[in-house]
């Protein structure tokens, strides 16, 4: 099996689509692949393709919506992804997928599943949403807690094309924070699975047995390559949300939220593995596999742990007045702005970056006037920050910054006390460490710089 999967991700690398290895995917990101998908469609012999496009409806703000069928097999399987616009990997994955089938390398592989199966895809069921790169619609409604009120566009549209499919499998696509760990761990979850609940009791009927045998065989094949990194969400029911209604229609479903690998800031690495989950996901159906699956594997699927991980952990930071603190630092999406988050007592979560600042001291960081025009290298911002310079004040069109690190500049009569925010919630992180007497370590908007070991150009 792993001799299979290194085969298969060693191919994935040359089939994986181009453009989608971004921190987010809009709209217009994947219109121009399906353009191509059709266009490809139009010029191929239509009874042998075997493969449809067709735009199947639209968002609130009348963006097209896009159906991808592969396969015309009588086991229907249904597919979306990005209900939640800034949750993009699983889109990625699914693009991947269509050029996986696509290759001829793997017509065999096609040929194995394409009259039992057919794969019923929406690669983008919130257009609105991931153009703006935020959760909800444009309406501000999550659509996953539509299912009942059904208010919004793109909502109904899941439904009705989830009652006109019928399918028998279902595999709601999603991301999760990169904060989850998996069980009391310090392992962060890179993926996670759930069968979802039909009704309050989380009872387990047929369908549901067969969901949950199924997630047992993609906890089998990611733990070969990422052991101890899979969790399982809990199961409470909730009536608003699609898998839970979809698994009250008999429609085993499947919850797949790519997480995230630590320096894997573009999830690459739960791409691969939402696309090999899928992969196995239609092996294990075209061959009725995942019978042999006990329900006890899913059952010894650890739960995820929400917050269980902080993009920085500082320990025991010595403060003025004889104490020390734990202090975490979190970034946005898009890893900059650190800010911090919590202060005290952290010994129950873990840093993605973990430093022990016990033999620290904690300094102030001091202005530098701009006088004249200067060219900020990282050479130059570097030895700046040794000698306790951490932010520059008068006219910063002196200023050049060629640097990669974040800068603090300020007005010349800036309070250092705004930018020296060392034990305050919820604000930037811009912090100095000496040890030994020398400037050691910065933090310049949570942003790392270890001046011990750094090396420039």
């Amino acid at each position: 099996m792993c001799e299979y999967q290194n085969k298969l991700e060693q191919q994935y690398k040359c089939i994986k689509q181009p453009g989608l290895d971004g921190l987010f995917i809009r709209s217009e990101d994947i219109y121009p692949i399906i353009t191509q998908l059709i266009d490809k469609h139009d010029n191929r012999d239509k009874g042998a393709s075997h493969f449809q496009v067709a735009r199947v409806g639209a968002s609130f703000l009348e963006k097209p919506i896009y159906k991808i069928t592969l396969g015309t097999g009588p086991i229907n399987i249904f597919l979306w992804s990005q209900m939640h616009g800034d949750e993009p990997t699983a889109t990625a994955s699914l693009f991947d997928l269509i050029n996986y089938i696509e290759s001829s390398e793997n017509k065999a592989w096609f040929d194995s599943w394409r009259e039992k199966l057919t794969l019923h895809i929406v690669p983008m069921i919130n257009p609105d949403g991931s153009d703006l790169v935020q959760r909800v619609n444009a309406q501000g409604i999550d659509i996953n807690r539509d299912a009942t009120a059904l208010q919004s566009p793109e909502g109904k549209l899941l439904l009705a094309l989830a009652e006109e499919i019928d399918p028998q499998f279902g595999f709601n696509l999603h991301s999760q924070s990169r904060y989850y760990t998996v069980g009391q761990t310090s392992n962060s979850a890179v993926i996670s699975l759930l069968a979802p609940a039909y009704n309050d009791a989380k009872e387990t009927n047929q369908s549901r047995k067969i969901a949950k045998q199924l997630v047992s065989v993609i906890n089998k094949t990611i733990d070969q390559q990422y052991p101890d990194h899979i969790g399982r969400y809990d199961d409470s029911y909730s009536s608003r949300s699609f898998g839970d209604l979809f698994s009250a229609k008999g429609i085993s479903t499947i919850l797949i939220e790519a997480g995230y690998y630590k320096y894997d800031e573009k999830r690459q690495i739960p791409r691969w593995l939402t696309f090999l989950s899928i992969i196995e996901s239609i092996n294990a159906i075209r061959d009725h596999s995942y019978i042999s699956q006990p329900l006890n594997n899913y059952e010894a699927i650890p739960f995820n742990t929400a917050n269980g991980l902080v993009d920085v952990l500082l320990k025991n930071v010595p403060i003025p007045g004889d104490y020390k603190i734990d202090i975490s630092i979190n970034y946005d999406d898009q890893f900059e702005n650190g800010t911090i988050v919590a202060i005290g007592d952290l010994s129950t979560i873990t840093g993605l970056f973990n430093k022990d600042m016990g033999l620290y001291q904690l300094e102030t960081l001091k202005s530098f006037t701009l006088e004249e025009p200067m060219i900020l290298s990282t050479k130059a911002y570097i030895d700046l920050l040794r000698n306790g310079y951490g932010y520059f004040v008068g006219d910063p069109s002196l200023l050049k910054i060629d640097t990669d690190f974040p800068v603090l500049i300020g007005p010349d009569n800036i309070d250092s006390a705004q930018i020296n925010n060392s034990t305050q919630l919820n604000k930037p992180a811009n912090l100095l460490f000496s040890k030994d007497g020398k400037m050691s370590l910065a933090l310049i908007e949570g942003t790392v710089i270890e001046l011990d070991t750094i090396l420039y150009a």
